[in-house]
């Protein structure tokens, strides 16, 4: 099965680590953290990843809501496990359903769910017989459907159930390799519950339920070149009516979200077009900005993101809150001069700050509330094996599913950056050397 995303190493953490306060009294992503050290420690649980298969986000206050709601379903897993320990999960991510995928290792649970209705989901797991028949059925149908088609990686994604991906498998089984087929070879084809193409365009993504049919339709006919294809013409579209404007705004990545129809990516094109006429927004930094679906959020100092059919007087209100570039410039400038006092601080910490995501002017101001715990804790030591602090924005799902299961969680603490002085002390705490 493919990875869930990104791996995270087991690691061993000091028993004093896994005490953490409750989620009204302590910022929600430290808490949310230290809830993660206690799954992986006492449970096994490497992998964990707030509402991974979200498309449909909203808005950059409705992002931080759903981080809320993630710390809330893990604090109810949490409890849950105390009652069922031995489940053999390692990747757990919490989300609007309760769904087993990826063989019997990897579950979705409800953010909402109550404890007994976790417990029973928990529990309610198949045989080691009834495992070990299903995994055997589902490597007999991958050998026998990789003995007629080229496929150098067949996998079933996190999305759909374990039930629906022995559903495409068989089905895939019945596509009868023609000569053209015979002759062609996929790098990676996924299972799936859409027929969108995944973060990598090579991949050919089929629907569990397709009928042999159109899984013989897509084979035949490179769906990543017809998206390109596509792309390409909505591109030299907007870039024939809009590009002198973008130019002028020194906009340098303009993108339609893949979900988009050509009509809904050429009406976000011309709003926001029509929007940045506005001085205010003339004076504003973009770095990468991409029309989508469903979301407007402010991502970082430079990158954006609006709904399709935005008009430009919302497009004007939302993005009016991003920083103008003279008041970028002193945050950056800050934020370098408070990073150099940072350097070589008596708790034994580096500080740094993501480099995705990050307003710098929220950068700046985890530095100071830095400085100031150190200030105000001069006896404090990191323990080991920590050696690094990183501050991220823990009201961004996809920078709190990276800091969850970053690679380097054994030398990095990471701190919402957003955290309180009081915040930031008691989570830090957690991580200081043993005084025995």
């Amino acid at each position: 099965m493919r990875r869930f995303y990104s791996i995270f190493i087991l690691l061993f953490l000091p028993v004093f680590l896994l005490h953490s306060k409750p989620a009204e009294a302590a910022n929600v992503f430290n808490t949310l953290a230290l809830n993660k050290m206690e799954l992986e420690q006492k449970y096994g649980i490497t992998s964990l990843e707030c509402f991974p298969f979200l498309v449909n986000i909203g808005s950059n206050s409705d992002q931080a809501e759903r981080v809320r709601q993630c710390q809330v379903g893990v604090a109810t897993l949490v409890v849950a496990l105390k009652e069922v320990p031995n489940t053999g999960l390692r990747t757990i991510g919490i989300s609007s359903r309760f769904l087993r995928s990826g063989g019997f290792h990897t579950l979705l649970v409800q953010w909402d769910a109550t404890k007994e209705d976790m417990v029973q989901i928990l529990r309610d797991t198949p045989s080691a017989e009834e495992q070990k028949q299903f995994i055997a059925k589902v490597r007999q149908l991958k050998k026998q459907i990789q003995s007629g088609l080229h496929i150098r990686e067949l996998y079933c994604t996190f999305k759909i159930s374990n039930e629906q991906c022995l559903q495409g498998y068989q089905t895939l089984a019945e596509v009868e390799p023609g000569r053209r087929m015979s002759r062609m070879s996929w790098a990676a084809v996924a299972v799936t519950d859409t027929h969108l193409s995944e973060k990598d365009p090579a991949i050919l993504t089929l629907k569990f339920d397709d009928a042999p049919e159109m899984m013989t339709q897509r084979m035949q006919h490179d769906p990543a070149a017809e998206e390109w294809k596509r792309q390409k013409k909505i591109y030299k579209e907007i870039q024939k009516l809009y590009g002198p404007g973008f130019k002028t705004l020194q906009l340098p990545n303009f993108f339609c979200d893949k979900s988009l129809v050509q009509e809904g990516c050429l009406e976000g094109a011309k709003n926001f077009h029509e929007a940045t006429k506005d001085p205010g927004l003339r004076k504003k930094l973009w770095g990468t900005v991409t029309v989508h679906k469903y979301n407007t959020l402010i991502k970082s100092d430079h990158d954006d993101e609006f709904r399709y059919d935005l008009t430009p007087e919302e497009i004007v209100r939302v993005f009016s809150n991003k920083p103008d570039q003279s008041q970028m410039q002193v945050s950056v400038t800050l934020a370098e001069k408070l990073e150099k006092r940072t350097k070589n601080n008596s708790t034994g910490l580096r500080t740094v700050c993501d480099l995705q995501g990050l307003q710098s002017a929220h950068c700046a101001q985890g530095f100071k509330t830095f400085i100031e715990f150190v200030r105000s804790n001069r006896d404090y030591r990191v323990g080991r094996p920590f050696t690094d602090v990183m501050f991220i924005d823990g009201t961004q799902l996809d920078r709190v599913n990276f800091a969850l299961n970053s690679k380097v969680r054994d030398t990095y603490i990471y701190v919402d950056v957003h955290s309180s002085p009081e915040e930031m002390a008691e989570h830090l705490s957690r991580f200081g050397a043993s005084k025995n």
